[in-house]
């Protein structure tokens, strides 16, 4: 695991990073930005400025899932795109879908399950995009 550590491409992770940065400002503003208020069940809340936490948070957390990526498609040779989407797959699928609806299953969101809905695909076409940029720049 070491090894693998030692030969990530980073500027390959910071290329992905921002590629899903930039696709999470598409989603969020424009595709779900409409419904995002309502399954948080603020939509009769005046809209609010997002602040530097708002952009700074996520874009350090994605980098945090796509450098865990990069180190799974070293450790574990991948070198493919089939098998870099199918790892890309599980990452979205199998961690940051049920991860995101864990999160939202408490009392502070009133609707988890259309919130999930909302940022499953996100999360998904996220973590599919960031194993092809990383294996491209592999």
């Amino acid at each position: 695991m070491n090894e693998a550590l030692s030969h990530v491409n980073w500027l390959a992770v910071a290329v992905a990073s921002v590629a899903h940065f930039i696709l999470g400002a598409a989603w969020f503003v424009g595709l779900v930005g409409k419904h995002y208020p309502v399954v948080l069940g603020i939509a009769d809340r005046p809209q609010e400025k997002p602040g530097p936490l708002s952009l700074i948070g996520p874009f350090l957390c994605t980098a945090v899932t796509v450098a865990a990526s990069a180190i799974l498609l070293r450790a574990l040779g991948i070198t493919t795109y089939g098998d870099a989407l199918v790892l890309g797959a599980l990452v979205g699928i199998g961690y940051l879908v049920p991860m995101t609806l864990n999160i939202a299953i408490n009392p502070l969101f009133p609707r988890p399950f259309a919130y999930t809905a909302l940022n499953a695909p996100f999360f998904v076409i996220g973590s599919l995009m960031s194993c092809a940029i990383l294996l491209a720049m592999s």
